[in-house]
């Protein structure tokens, strides 16, 4: 079932169904990425879904909540940042929530007895034995992060690093100018770079230099998301955008199904992975991966490289 045909599905079971017995869906924008989830989580949940896009406009994010407080589904799925944000200003507490595909969510104040989630970051324990599965000699690892970033995930990170035995050189920088001279040095001295989200080392000109950089030392870039992986870097190990759907109607069943406040459930890593590996980068950097090895790869893509 293409996702056309489940906003069709939708529908017609919502106008076939009380609103009372619905669980709406706030997604953040008209964008690809939000209909996978959006396709499984109509199929595991066994219950009417509405669909509902706020557009990334605050004003029409607005007006829909409002709606909802007046004639209220039974709950909520907040896809993206937006949504979720939306959804925890504007909606009551009697409505409980569950977020997905949000990054950082502290940063977005996503907490009350209302609301819980589906963090969209891989635990790193899990990212770096896929990457050390492909990439084994690897044992000096490079992090770039700026000053102000006080996710707690950065330390997750670089614990994880530790205790799979790898050195970690994790370097703040302050600028954009100072995000290209340290990468530009630090290339030369690991065996990979590891890229964490962080929307100052992380933009298109810093990763377009950073790519340049471990491309011409021949070295891993190990990215966050397969859209990097499409840039250029070489590997990502993503959430698997369908099993956040199934993931995200069990947590909403339980809420619903069992009594259980959204609140007293802790927000969860995602419980399924994709690997994703882009050959062309692989080829340039000279890295050979066992052919065995390469079951363990999801998907393999070739660059789409923008300058």
């Amino acid at each position: 079932m293409n996702v056309f045909s489940v906003v069709f599905t939708t529908l017609f079971m919502t106008t076939s169904a009380q609103a009372r017995d619905s669980v709406a869906i706030l997604r953040s924008d008209s964008l690809p990425v939000y209909d996978a989830p959006i396709e499984s989580f109509t199929q595991a949940l066994g219950r009417p879904v509405e669909v509902h896009d706020i557009r990334g406009e605050r004003e029409r994010a607005r007006r829909i909540t409002d709606a909802f407080t007046d004639d209220p589904p039974v709950a909520v799925l907040a896809l993206g940042a937006k949504a979720a944000w939306a959804a925890q200003q504007y909606l009551p507490t009697t409505i409980p929530v569950v977020y997905a595909q949000v990054r950082d969510p502290e940063r977005y104040g996503l907490d009350g007895i209302h609301i819980t989630g589906i963090r969209m970051d891989m635990p790193p324990a899990m990212v770096l034995a896929q990457f050390r599965l492909l990439a084994p000699n690897v044992q000096r690892v490079g992090i770039l992060l700026s000053a102000s970033n006080s996710d707690p995930a950065v330390g997750e990170a670089i614990a994880a690093a530790k205790d799979a035995g790898l050195t970690v050189r994790a370097q703040r920088v302050t600028s954009e100018r100072d995000v290209r001279k340290t990468a530009a040095t630090m290339a030369r001295s690991v065996d990979a770079i590891w890229l964490l989200p962080d929307p100052l080392v992380v933009t298109p000109p810093t990763f377009h230099f950073i790519r340049d950089q471990t491309s011409r030392a021949r070295i891993p870039l190990l990215a966050y998301s397969e859209t990097l992986v499409d840039a250029g870097a070489l590997l990502c190990v993503a959430p698997d955008a369908k099993a956040i759907g199934i993931q995200a109607a069990h947590t909403i069943r339980t809420i619903l199904d069992d009594g259980t406040t959204a609140g007293t459930i802790a927000p969860v890593a995602p419980n399924s992975a994709r690997v994703v590996l882009n050959v062309d980068v692989q080829q340039a950097i000279g890295l050979r991966i066992d052919p065995m090895l390469m079951d363990f790869v999801d998907q393999t893509v070739q660059e789409k490289r923008e300058r």
